[in-house]
């Protein structure tokens, strides 16, 4: 049986998280006896000592979730969070494969599935697309917003020789931790959102098999985002790292 740990950072997410971890588990539960023989499925919930009581709350899901887990740390961004997260679930959960996923609604539980079925084709690196054909963004979402994630995907996948991924910096993602284990986490440039390239480029490097499957995004409908021009300006400099780094020590 394989272990898969969901991995989830937070931030002020008392207000959906115990929704979340509720739907999610029942999601997981109705999976069926195939899965059920062939996964055992934990969440690691990595808080950032959310002022607004998330760790509370998960203390108390855990007397009756068994497969729940909480690690706290000091805020230091969304690619710090999934690090402590992955160096957890590999050496205390004994994980094959770790999701990135968020804990406000935005990726779909029932996807879990989707992502896991790939599992099973040989793909150690299954990314949660919004941009593979059949994806898709809020409708709402205004020229500013649409530009920062579309076209700052089609800029840095270009920039970081990975064109032939069309959703480089998706939070909805399956890695398979055999690859994971030979990366240096600890020194992974990105702090903020542009870990989630970097942690691509890395994986790929390893001989990822990368699949996309189309998902449909959805913004939080509680809560507030968490991205910034500082995770914006830290995504454009490392891509351009990136590109150095490929320049100067080709593969």
């Amino acid at each position: 049986m394989k272990n898969v740990v969901i991995v989830l950072p937070t931030y002020n997410e008392a207000e959906n998280c115990e929704l979340f971890l509720r739907e999610t588990t029942e999601t997981i539960e109705n999976l069926g006896e195939e899965y059920k023989n062939s996964y055992s499925f934990k969440f690691l919930v990595v808080d950032d000592y959310s002022p607004d009581g998330t760790g509370d709350i998960v203390r108390r899901l855990q007397n009756e979730m068994p497969n729940l887990y909480l690690i706290q740390k000091y805020k230091e961004g969304l690619g710090k969070a999934y690090i402590a997260g992955f160096k957890y679930a590999i050496t205390e959960l004994s994980a094959d494969y770790v999701i990135e996923m968020d804990s406000d609604f935005s990726h779909n539980p029932k996807d879990i599935r989707r992502l896991v079925d790939e599992i099973k084709n040989g793909f150690t690196f299954i990314i949660g697309s919004r941009y593979t054909a059949g994806g898709r963004i809020p409708d709402n979402w205004g020229y500013f917003r649409v530009m920062n994630s579309k076209y700052g995907n089609i800029f840095a996948r270009h920039i970081a020789g990975i064109s032939f991924v069309k959703d480089c910096t998706s939070g909805f993602r399956l890695l398979d931790c055999g690859l994971l284990k030979k990366i240096d986490l600890d020194n992974l440039r990105a702090s903020g959102y542009s870990f989630q390239m970097n942690i691509l480029y890395e994986m790929i490097k390893q001989g990822a098999q990368v699949k996309e499957i189309p998902i449909s995004f959805v913004d939080r409908t509680l809560g507030k985002s968490k991205l910034s021009k500082r995770d914006v300006v830290e995504f454009i400099i490392n891509s351009f790292q990136i590109l150095f780094e490929r320049l100067t020590k080709p593969n």
